[in-house]
C-alpha cells in the first residue's frame, strides 16, 4: 500500500527500532545485574570465616543488599534460560502475529517485558528455580522480534532504502547494548543491582505506550508460504549457516564481554559498563556505513557485494579474534580495546547475509527470519554454556581458547555462505501474489 506522507515509513522505522532495542535491553540488563547479584563479598552478611553459613538472599535484607551464591551451572541456566524461552515462543507468537498483527502483538510484548523486568529482583529472592522459570518466560515474550522485523522491511521500505532499514532494524541488538550497559553500570554502582532492572522497565514502559498510541497496522493478505521450497533452498541455508556464525560470536558481545572486562581484566563495574557499550556504538556506525555503501557501490554486482561485506565481517572478525587470543598487552585498557575490534567488524553484516535473506525470500522473509530467530535462540543458548565451560575461572588465558573457537566458527560459516549465497529472488517468490508495493511507498 502506498503512503501519501513520505515521513510515515521513517517514523515507523524509528519507533520500531526503539521498541526492539529497549525490549532487548531489558533482557541484557539481567546479565549486568547478575555480576552484582552473585557478589556475596559485598553482602553485609559476608564473613571471611569459610565455615560460616549465611542466607545472603534473605527477605529480611533490603532488596539492594541481597546476594545469591549461584554455581557455574546455575549461572549458565540463568543466562541460557532466556534463549530456551525465545526458542519455545517463536512459532506460537508467529501465529499470533499473523492473526493479530504487529500492533497488538508488540504492545502485548512490551507490557509483558516491562512487568517481567520490574519483578525480576523479587523473583530472584524467591529462589533459583523461580528465577529460571522467570527467565524462560521473559525469553518467550521476546521471541517474535525477527518476524516483525521482516514484515516492516518487506512492507515499509522502498527498494532504494532497504539498506537503511536493514541497518536500523538489524542494529537493535547493538543499540540495546549501547543503552543497557552504560545505564546498568552507572545506576548499579550507585543505587544497587535492583535499580538496573527498574530503570530498564521504566524505559520499556515508555516506548510501549508510544507504540500503542502512534503505530497502526496496515493489514495485507498473506500468500501461502511454500515451506518445503524454503527449507530446501541452498541460498536460504547459506543465510542460516551465516546466522549461526554471527550469533555464536554475538553472544560474547551481548553477555560475556562485560564479564570479561570485570573478571579477566579486573576493570571496575562502572567503567566496564561504559567500555562494553563501545563495540556496539562502533557496530552501529559500521552498519550504517555498510548499508549506505552497499546501496551505492555500483562497481560490484549485488552478489559480489554480499560476499564482500559478509567476508569483511566474518573473516575480519576471525582474524582479530586470533590476534586477541595471542596478544595480551600489559595495559588492561589496551587489551580491552583490542578485544573490541573483532566485535566491531561484525557490524558489516547488513550488507552480507542479512541483505541476502531479504533479497532471496522477498515477501516470504518473515518466514525465513522466523527460522533465523530459532537459530539465534539455539546459538545463544548453547553459547551460554560454551564460555563458562572454556573459561570457568574467567582468566585471560582461558578466554584465549574462547576467541580461537569463535575464529574457527566464523571462518567455516562464512566460507559456506560465500560459496552458496545468492541475491536473486527465489522461484517460489513469484508464485501467487508477491506484490510488495515497494516502489509505491
Amino acid at each position: 500500500m502506498a503512503f501519501q506522507c513520505d515521513g510515515v515509513r521513517f517514523f515507523v522505522l524509528i519507533i520500531a527500532t526503539l521498541c526492539f532495542s529497549l525490549f532487548m535491553a531489558d533482557g541484557a540488563a539481567f546479565y549486568s545485574s547478575l555480576i552484582l547479584m552473585k557478589d556475596v563479598k559485598t553482602s553485609p552478611l559476608y564473613s571471611n570465616d569459610s565455615a560460616a553459613v549465611a542466607d545472603y538472599g534473605s527477605w529480611n535484607l533490603p532488596l539492594a543488599e541481597r546476594r545469591f551464591d549461584y554455581s557455574i551451572v546455575e549461572e549458565s541456566w540463568l543466562i541460557g534460560g532466556l534463549f530456551v524461552g525465545v526458542l519455545s515462543g517463536v512459532w506460537p507468537l508467529t501465529l499470533l502475529l499473523h492473526r493479530h498483527g504487529p500492533h497488538r502483538l508488540l504492545t502485548g510484548i512490551g507490557v509483558s517485558v516491562t512487568l517481567l523486568t520490574a519483578i525480576a529482583p523479587f523473583v530472584a529472592s524467591a529462589g533459583f528455580p523461580y528465577l529460571v522459570l522467570h527467565r524462560i518466560l521473559h525469553g518467550f515474550v521476546l521471541s517474535n522480534v525477527s518476524p516483525i522485523l521482516g514484515i516492516i522491511i518487506a512492507k515499509w521500505s522502498a527498494s532504494s532504502e532497504m539498506g537503511l532499514f536493514l541497518a536500523f532494524l538489524t542494529g537493535h541488538l547493538q543499540i540495546s547494548m549501547i543503552i543497557s550497559t552504560p545505564l546498568a553500570g552507572s545506576i548499579g554502582s550507585r543505587c544497587g543491582w535492583p535499580s538496573m532492572l527498574f530503570s530498564h522497565a521504566f524505559l520499556s514502559g515508555v516506548v510501549t505506550v508510544a507504540w500503542a498510541i502512534f503505530f497502526r497496522d496496515d493489514p495485507a493478505d498473506h500468500p501461502l508460504t511454500p515451506y518445503k521450497k524454503i527449507f530446501t533452498s541452498i541460498p536460504i541455508w547459506a543465510v542460516w549457516v551465516a546466522t549461526f556464525g554471527n550469533y555464536i560470536v554475538s553472544q560474547f558481545s551481548i553477555t560475556f564481554f562485560y564479564m570479561f572486562l570485570v573478571s579477566a581484566l579486573d576493570i571496575d563495574v562502572e567503567t566496564s559498563g561504559f567500555l562494553s557499550a563501545i563495540p556496539f556504538a562502533i557496530q552501529i556506525v559500521v552498519k550504517f556505513a555498510a548499508g549506505f555503501i552497499s546501496n551505492r557501490m555500483d562497481l560490484l554486482s549485488e552478489l559480489s557485494k554480499c560476499r564482500f561485506f559478509n567476508s569483511l565481517a566474518f573473516y575480519g572478525a576471525a582474524f582479530f579474534f586470533v590476534v586477541v587470543a595471542f596478544v595480551h598487552p600489559e595495559d588492561k585498557l589496551i587489551c580491552a580495546l583490542l578485544a573490541m575490534v573483532p566485535q566491531a567488524m561484525i557490524g558489516f553484516n547488513p550488507g552480507g547475509f542479512n541483505k541476502s535473506s531479504v533479497l532471496v525470500a522477498r515477501q516470504h522473509s518473515p518466514t525465513v527470519l522466523a527460522v533465523t530467530q530459532v537459530i539465534l535462540c539455539v546459538t545463544l543458548f548453547s553459547g551460554s554454556f560454551l564460555v563458562p565451560f572454556l573459561a570457568p575461572s574467567g582468566t585471560l588465558q582461558e578466554y584465549s581458547a574462547v576467541f580461537l573457537v569463535y575464529a574457527a566458527v566464523l571462518f567455516l560459516t562464512n566460507t559456506f555462505f560465500v560459496v552458496f549465497c545468492s541475491v536473486e529472488p527465489a522461484e517460489w517468490t513469484a508464485e501467487g501474489d508477491d506484490s510488495l508495493a515497494k516502489e509505491a511507498i
